[in-house]
């Protein structure tokens, strides 16, 4: 079993090293690399909390899964330890962390449970597999097993650790900063936990919504650890400033914690911490927390009155009138809050506003009550009105997921295609073609998020025929990164209401059409059709009491197990059929940086993303082979061929005279349609050629009766 050590360097490059195991736990006992550990958890600068100016020395730890590096610059899998990563946060001193390893590894389960890099978590190491004892081979295997694993044995942990497990985003490259730990608890002879796959998990856990989580993405969790460690240090430095003028209360008394949380949340103050934090890390310092009458709320209370007087204190004018209620209310939200209105969904989002970055989630009816009941215990005279007046106005920061994603991959091409590199993984006889059809549909969904031509859509469907089990799903879903795919992408709409397949136009980046083959031939010809081509759509978002008309930003692309899937003739120009001959290779995570770097330059070098009238005309030969013929056209082929006017036997027929000539030798076994319907299967046959008289259209065909 193999670690993987990533360490970015200043000029961008990554570097990957593999620790053994047993060497890994033998490594943490020293801080050998220049002490750069240590320096993390002394470092003391409480003027400059902003950086830890060493901190990108600190190589990052995957202890899930052994990476490798790929053909395309990314990290991918090499092989599945068999681990889930538990952490336990916010761990107020070495005792406490070292009681937490003790309780970890009584579990039979446990590999491993040490001090984490900051001095403040404890990592523990679980042994899984699955329930025949085998583990997942492929790295898509190994994604959809992790999440379950994870769940399963967080919730057992829970019961046996002194502070619960933090929940944190399952993810298989999971990472955590390189740990120090003279004293690491490992048993390499860990019983693997046994996870029955498809079982149902509870992710959802109330009990752990007050859990202040790190977010996976690096550059956030390195601005909020080393702002997390200078605010500890600061806190302590102000505990030293009080303790000595609390020496004549009793000790742990309701007088001793009413004087300690006013004398630290004025000294914390003074110090000019914000307010949230003041009454986040004091509530979190508190040890006996069952004490009558001590609670959040009261540090809450307590630190209000206090930075409310130091406000009065230092304001400009002796006697202000007194403050509106409404900027009181506004106050208050974004001292404790962060909001923001997310442009794709429609919808106001909020965390909490201190140094522990939680999920941003939206601002529901539930949250506007919770809301309005905090702000009436703070005092205010409030109403959930007045709440919403708030949340859902244009004080409210804008932001979009979609350019905030392009923007931090603008720039970054390395010149290389990865586009059709991607394209190149679906095995096809027609691989050069579909490389080329592939890279300007792509080209053509990031157009579309982008908004660049608000006249038409990506009208374009690739579709991935094959038998079963070649992984035609999985490759669907790894276009996306996953910041984006885990809202972003669906293959479970419906086609039946137009309702949801508006809203999820305004609101997925990409639809796969999954078992295309349940479509029904009225669907394709009819309303499929129709949202293809759509620039934008009408929808009534969540929360709100109107409909409005919003830009598309999805594109689609679609599955299936039968090749003869395509019924309209005029209509399959919108798909690119391709053949799947083989197990498309899922094996290597795609460079998501790459890929959409390269898609942002090619755009902005103004290359061509939709198809000319050559490529279209290509496009529908193609996919003749993919079209199922009508009953009225089988019936035509079994009486009719196509002729050349130049033929002698050729004739020029009406449409209604060919349905004569068909049901008098067909007789009871053809089911005519209407004229105007054999007139539409009739103008998709290839090569028929027909011309308008004074009698109608009228269609050269040759007899073959």
């Amino acid at each position: 079993m193999k670690f993987s050590s990533i360490k970015t360097e200043k000029n961008g490059t990554i570097r990957l090293h593999q620790f053994d195991s047993s060497k890994f736990f033998e490594r943490i006992r020293t801080d050998a690399n220049n002490f750069i550990i240590s320096l993390l958890r002394s470092d003391s600068t409480p003027d400059h909390p902003e950086h830890y100016r060493r901190y990108s020395e600190v190589p990052h730890i995957c202890a899930t899964a052994e990476l490798r590096r790929q053909e395309n610059g990314a990290l991918g899998m090499a092989a599945f330890n068999g681990l889930v990563v538990l952490e336990v946060r916010q761990v107020m001193s070495a005792e406490a962390c070292e009681a937490i390893k003790r309780a970890a590894m009584e579990m039979p389960t446990t590999l491993a449970a040490f001090t984490g890099a900051t001095g403040h978590e404890v990592i523990i190491l679980v042994s899984v597999a699955r329930a025949d004892g085998t583990l997942p081979t492929t790295e898509v295997e190994a994604e959809a097993f992790y999440p379950q694993a994870y769940y399963r044995v967080a919730h057992i942990y829970d019961a046996s650790l002194p502070q619960r497990v933090t929940r944190i985003l399952p993810t298989l490259r999971h990472t955590f900063l390189m740990p120090l730990d003279e004293q690491p608890r490992v048993n390499m002879n860990a019983v693997p936990y046994l996870i029955s796959e498809g079982a149902e998990v509870t992710t959802a856990d109330d009990a752990d919504a007050h859990l202040l989580t790190l977010p996976e993405q690096r550059t956030e969790q390195e601005m909020d650890m080393t702002a997390y460690q200078n605010y500890e240090r600061s806190f302590t430095e102000a505990e030293k400033r009080i303790r000595p003028l609390m020496r004549q209360t009793p000790a742990h008394s309701n007088a001793w914690y009413k004087e300690y949380v006013t004398g630290m949340a004025t000294v914390l103050c003074e110090m000019q911490w914000p307010e949230e934090e003041t009454v986040c890390h004091l509530w979190n310092h508190l040890k006996f927390k069952d004490v009558e009458g001590l609670t959040v709320e009261f540090v809450r209370r307590i630190a209000e009155a206090v930075y409310a007087e130091a406000e009065n204190r230092h304001a400009a004018v002796p006697h202000a009138p007194a403050e509106p209620l409404m900027q009181q209310l506004i106050r208050r939200m974004e001292s404790r809050y962060c909001f923001r209105y997310n442009t794709v969904m429609g919808y106001t989002e909020y965390r909490t506003n201190h140094t522990w970055i939680t999920p941003w989630e939206p601002v529901t009816d539930k949250v506007v009550n919770t809301f309005t009941t905090d702000l009436q215990l703070a005092g205010l005279n409030v109403w959930d009105r007045d709440v919403r007046r708030y949340v859902h106005s244009t004080r409210i920061r804008h932001f979009d997921p979609i350019d905030d994603y392009l923007f931090h991959v603008s720039g970054q091409w390395d010149g290389r295609d990865h586009i059709r590199t991607l394209a190149a993984t679906v095995p096809t006889r027609n691989a050069e073609l579909w490389a080329e059809w592939f890279h300007t549909w792509f080209l053509a969904m990031v157009a579309q998020w982008q908004g660049r031509d608000r006249r038409y859509g990506n009208a374009v469907v690739p579709l991935l025929i094959s038998a079963q089990g070649m992984h035609k799903s999985a490759f669907c879903r790894s276009l996306l990164p996953p910041e984006l795919r885990s809202w972003g992408y669906t293959d479970n709409l419906s086609l039946g209401e137009e309702r949801p397949v508006h809203l999820a136009m305004a609101q997925m980046l990409l639809i796969n059409l999954d078992e295309f083959n349940r479509i029904s031939p009225l669907k394709q010809q009819g309303f499929l059709k129709n949202i293809l081509q759509l620039p934008s759509v009408k929808v009534k978002r969540p929360y709100a009491s109107h409909t409005e008309e919003v830009p598309r930003l999805a594109s689609f692309i679609a599955t299936t197990n039968i090749p003869d899937v395509l019924y309209d003739p005029t209509g399959s120009r919108r798909f690119l059929g391709i053949e799947v001959t083989g197990n498309i290779d899922v094996s290597q995570t795609p460079n998501y940086t790459q890929l959409y770097a390269q898609a942002q330059a090619e755009l902005q070098a103004d290359a061509r993303y939709w198809f000319d009238d050559k490529e279209t005309a290509a496009i529908m030969e193609h996919n003749r082979q993919f079209q199922q013929q009508s009953t009225a056209e089988q019936f035509f082929y079994e009486f009719f061929e196509v002729a050349d006017p130049e033929d002698a036997d050729a004739q020029w027929m009406t449409c209604a005279a060919l349905l004569i000539a068909i049901k008098q030798h067909a007789g009871a076994t053809f089911r005519a349609p209407s004229v105007n319907a054999f007139a539409r299967t009739l103008s998709g046959i290839a090569g028929l050629q027909s011309k308008r008289l004074s009698t109608g259209r009228v269609f050269c065909v040759r007899p073959r009766f």
